[in-house]
């Protein structure tokens, strides 16, 4: 086969991988994310056998290696992150990743490869770099008209096209326009210049639409980095730099002043919500605040972190309830970029990631093939894209244009091609390894699909089977999205309808649960559910007259488990005792939990002494065990809460007068005495006063 023919065939799978963002499968758990992932993952895999015969054929294929410093930083990222994955705390979510974000050690291989594939590719022919722009000029038209279309006509708040997410739209259009200014500043047809200005207004707008703040912010600091970059190595004259930057500066202040300081940002999209923040800035506390829980995490193991995916661990075991005054948010991502590679894969993992960047601009001053308004487009897209990661993080959208945009600094490299050079050894050993992982890809997305197709069976018996079947694979990375997306709520809607078939059904299905709780014991959310189907367990074993003590054992085994790892979650010890209090209830005598529901209260008041709305969980599971220390917990959480927030008040307002409660409704209208609040509520409370 001829060199150009196998170039063709790399590059007819490589032009195809930005439309897989315009996948939307509903047969799957995450239609938006999965079945993007895994055909971007064949589509690389595919192309191995052939780029590596391209790179191997080559007489020095190792001499370019060694100078590429780009790849090789990228190449040391990937090994910190792999190393600081199976040397953490969770080595099997850490290489495969979730269904959720398709993340982790096994996903960054491929992009790494899809950067090695383009960087063989545009070395080789440079003019290769415009077909696959074509290909990222085509699906980002189109996912900007779908995104301007559900804005205007859909009445979509906040719409998000075919990403599923409109932050991942924003960070997508921001991206794709700073590689579209260096299309445009190459171009020499005057048409096609318009056309490509056409196509990034296109962009714009739709980030606008998107209303993304991070995308805005990063797109304000692209551009100035870009004018910067163009001043600093432009050769015109030194004063008449300094005039275009003081009077670039001051149209960008009165632009900043106009948009965020009038009422004219309120009426534009995009810029309404940065001004709402701006303005009432406490929208961002519980994003600052997990950045601080986090961090906390990342100065327990800071030299390499905890592994990939390992973010919702480290938010739950350095959890602080004072984030729940601002929001009742849960992260499994720090929503910043930097933050989330020191959790991952501690300072040696940061330091490799900025090791990219020092070597791109390497390779950017080093480049004599592009012109000044070409780097300073590059320059503007690298700051760009660290600004929004400041606020976010990354996914195959934002990955795919990122990727592509740093191998636009190469230069044509000279191929020198031996024909006779034996190489079949190493493609066989490559297109074997394609095939392993082809099987891999395909046996992936026939779980997922499989997953989905079985919890729509009304048969509980072949249902559960098939369940058990799926975790039973020796290999299944997605066994803990099945148990909580799948075999628990199959267990749940089939036990709220009574459709089981046989209580053998529901021994499978707890059998797959307990599969997938002994794969990952710190899952936050498979504890809760897990925990909730033991407790369904016990119920229904005791009403049948059957033994039910060996769950009992099992579930509080498991929830003592869960609130030593994780101390400061409050959450879990008030699940916890919410079930043994609903056990008491059901029978006092078998289940005299009495005591040691307290136990388990009262020792979470030391860790948070101050969270208002922990005494009142405590007051809701007492009330009908402990009516006297409840009516206490009650009082504590009056004195405790912010009644600043006119929510609280009501909140609380509500359950008090259920009471009917004389001494606890005064203590309330006593302490918001001289507070303003809505006359509906000010109503309310001169109605309290009265009827005393």
């Amino acid at each position: 086969m001829k060199i150009e023919d196998i170039k063709n065939i790399v590059l007819t799978f490589i032009f195809f991988i930005p439309f897989t963002l315009l996948i939307f499968d509903p047969n799957v758990l995450f239609p938006y994310i999965t079945t993007k992932a895994i055909i971007f993952r064949i589509l690389i895999t595919v192309s191995l056998p052939f780029i590596f015969y391209l790179f191997l054929l080559d007489k020095n294929p190792l001499e370019k290696l060694k100078s590429n410093y780009l790849f090789l930083s990228l190449v040391l990222f990937f090994l910190i992150s792999s190393l600081s994955g199976f040397l953490g705390i969770n080595p099997f979510r850490s290489f495969w990743g979730n269904a959720e974000r398709m993340e982790g050690i096994w996903s960054f291989l491929f992009y790494l490869l899809y950067f090695f594939i383009l960087y063989i590719l545009f070395t080789y022919d440079p003019k290769i770099k415009k077909t696959i722009f074509y290909s990222f000029l085509i699906v980002s038209s189109l996912i900007s008209i779908i995104e301007i279309y559900q804005y205007f006509t859909l009445g979509t708040q906040r719409p998000s096209a075919t990403l599923g997410n409109p932050t991942y739209i924003g960070f997508f259009n921001l991206l794709i326009s700073f590689v579209l200014l260096y299309f445009i500043f190459e171009e020499k047809k005057l048409l096609t210049k318009l056309f490509y200005y056409l196509i990034l207004f296109l962009n714009l707008f739709s980030m606008l639409t998107s209303e993304t703040r991070g995308s805005l912010l990063g797109l304000i600091f692209g551009i100035l980095t870009f004018s910067f970059y163009y001043l600093l190595f432009s050769k015109i004259e030194k004063t008449k730099k300094i005039k275009i930057f003081t009077l670039s500066f001051f149209i960008f202040l009165i632009f900043t002043l106009l948009v965020f300081y009038t009422p004219l940002a309120s009426k534009l999209p995009g810029f309404n919500r940065l001004n709402e923040t701006l303005k009432n800035p406490i929208s961002v506390f519980p994003r600052i605040f997990a950045w601080k829980i986090f961090l906390d995490g990342f100065k327990a193991r800071p030299i390499l972190g905890y592994g990939p995916e390992t973010e919702p661990i480290v938010f739950f075991k350095f959890f602080d309830p004072k984030i729940y005054e601002y929001e009742a948010a849960i992260f499994d991502r720090p929503h910043n970029k930097f933050v989330q590679i020191l959790v991952n894969s501690g300072i040696l993992g940061l330091i490799s990631f900025f090791l990219i960047f020092i070597f791109f601009f390497y390779f950017l001053f080093k480049n004599k093939d592009l012109n000044l308004l070409q780097k300073a487009s590059l320059t503007g897209f690298i700051f760009a894209y660290l600004v929004q990661n400041f606020s976010l993080f990354d996914m195959q959208a934002s990955y795919l244009v990122f990727f592509f945009g740093l191998s636009l600094v190469y230069s044509k490299l000279e191929y020198n091609f031996d024909k006779e050079k034996f190489i079949r050894p190493y493609i066989i050993l490559v297109s074997g390894l394609s095939l392993i992982f082809l099987t891999f890809h395909l046996q992936h997305y026939y779980i997922l699909y499989k997953m989905i197709q079985t919890s729509k069976d009304s048969d509980s018996s072949y249902a559960s089977r098939e369940f058990l079947k799926l975790a039973s694979l020796s290999i299944n990375p997605f066994l803990t999205e099945q148990a909580i997306h799948n075999t628990h709520s199959y267990f749940i809607r089939h036990l709220e309808n009574g459709s089981f078939k046989s209580l053998e059904d529901i021994y499978i299905l707890k059998e797959v649960m307990k599969k997938a709780y002994q794969k990952e014991p710190y899952d936050y959310r498979l504890i809760s559910k897990y925990s909730n189907f033991l407790y369904f367990m016990i119920i229904i074993h005791y009403k049948n007259n059957l033994p039910y003590k060996s769950y009992i054992e099992e579930f509080q085994e498991i929830a003592e488990k869960s609130i030593n790892f994780y101390p400061k979650n409050l959450e879990l010890r008030v699940v916890y005792a919410k079930y043994l209090g609903e056990l008491y209830k059901t029978d006092p005598k078998n289940f005299n939990f009495k005591d040691k529901i307290v136990k388990i209260l009262e020792e979470g008041e030391k860790i948070s002494p101050n969270y208002a709305n922990y005494y009142f969980n405590e007051y809701l599971i007492l009330k009908d065990i402990y009516y006297g220390l409840a009516k206490e917990k009650l009082k504590l959480a009056i004195k405790k809460y912010d009644f600043s927030k006119e929510k609280n008040l009501n909140f609380i307002l509500e359950e008090a007068e259920k009471l009917k409660d004389k001494e606890i409704l005064l203590e309330i209208v006593k302490i918001v005495e001289n507070k303003k609040f809505s006359t509906r509520t000010q109503e309310k409370l001169e109605k309290i006063k009265s009827s005393f």
